[in-house]
């Protein structure tokens, strides 16, 4: 892994805050890792900014970037975002080792930067057992520092269940396609990867990434959700269920009512109208044209308070796109090796 390091310099933040309840200093770090390329370095950019809008302790940020390819100068506009007036931020930006990585399932729709999270316990240095992942599709509108002082236990990860595929055994291509043949209990709930308190510690002892890189290898051709379908696989009953409001996905507002969904009442509608993170899993994302998220005016409320104040999607950024994507999926076809650069 290749790491280089920045500490921000502050200003004075500009995002009203969202939650008046404060906890006591943190003498450690609080650590998140993220993962981005050129194309997601923006919208990760607007959820750390959330993240620091929101943070109510005094603590320490870092944060730990894993890198799939973000330029220089876009790394100055990530700098630039996440100044603060109060809380110390340090940014480390590790280039993974995709060697690792080699052999594993990949299409149109599924990098290699999908695997990414797997090397976190690698990546870092070994003194830090625990850490929070957080996936850039997402604004942070709760205090980060009540994840961080959760006590992860003996778990590998704290996450929320899933709410398009809640268990192993969810059916029509949902969950985990060869749960029988793996002999996994169907009635295990299945968990979104999307947010993570993760148990560093746990995963060295026990070489998790490796045997989810090795399932995802002997399974390819049952996955669904990258190392999603793994981390479920190889995590079974060894992870702890949080509260939901950490990270809320979109199937919340499907239901015309809380009488239709799994919640009771209060649960319904602290979900639907407080999350502590919205997680817009659906496409279009919030920084795309067409996104119909009750959520996409947040997004660009903090959108505006980054070094990308003022963009949206125009019809010339979603033709470049479409032609960068022609020309990826030409070199893919003509060099088969280039997905690992």
């Amino acid at each position: 892994m290749q790491l280089n390091s920045l500490t921000l310099v502050t200003h004075p933040a500009t995002v009203p805050d969202q939650q008046s309840q404060t906890l006591p200093a943190i003498d450690d770090p609080i650590v998140l890792v993220c993962s981005a390329d050129e194309n997601y370095a923006m919208p990760m950019t607007v959820m750390l900014t959330s993240v620091l809008a929101n943070l109510k302790t005094n603590a320490q940020l870092m944060i730990s970037v894993l890198d799939g390819g973000i330029h220089p100068l876009t790394k100055r506009k990530v700098v630039q975002s996440l100044q603060h007036p109060t809380i110390p931020v340090h940014v480390d930006w590790i280039k993974p080792d995709c060697t690792l990585l080699r052999d594993l399932p990949v299409n149109g729709r599924l990098t290699l930067a999908a695997y990414y999270r797997l090397l976190i316990p690698e990546a870092l240095p070994t003194h830090l057992h625990k850490v929070i992942y957080l996936d850039c599709d997402m604004i942070v509108q709760g205090n980060v520092a009540q994840l961080w002082q959760l006590d992860v236990g003996e778990d590998y990860v704290l996450a929320v269940q899933d709410d398009y595929q809640p268990l192993l055994s969810s059916h029509g291509g949902c969950g985990l396609r060869n749960y029988r043949e793996l002999g996994l209990n169907p009635d295990q709930k299945y968990f979104n990867s999307g947010l993570l308190v993760m148990n560093l510690k746990k995963w060295r002892e026990d070489a998790i990434g490796s045997n989810v890189l090795e399932f995802s290898r002997q399974n390819w051709a049952t996955i669904v959700n990258a190392d999603q379908d793994g981390l479920n696989a190889v995590m079974q009953g060894r992870w702890g269920q949080i509260s939901d409001r950490w990270n809320q996905l979109p199937g919340v507002y499907t239901y015309s009512s809380w009488e239709e969904s799994p919640y009771d009442e209060a649960a319904f509608k602290a979900l639907r109208d407080a999350p502590y993170i919205i997680h817009y899993t659906n496409l279009p994302k919030p920084w795309q044209h067409g996104c119909q998220h009750p959520a996409t005016p947040l997004f660009l409320t903090y959108l505006d308070r980054t070094a990308w104040k003022g963009w949206r999607d125009t019809v010339w950024r979603r033709a470049s796109r479409k032609v960068r994507k022609g020309i990826r999926k030409s070199r893919e076809l003509l060099n088969p090796a280039s997905l690992l650069v």
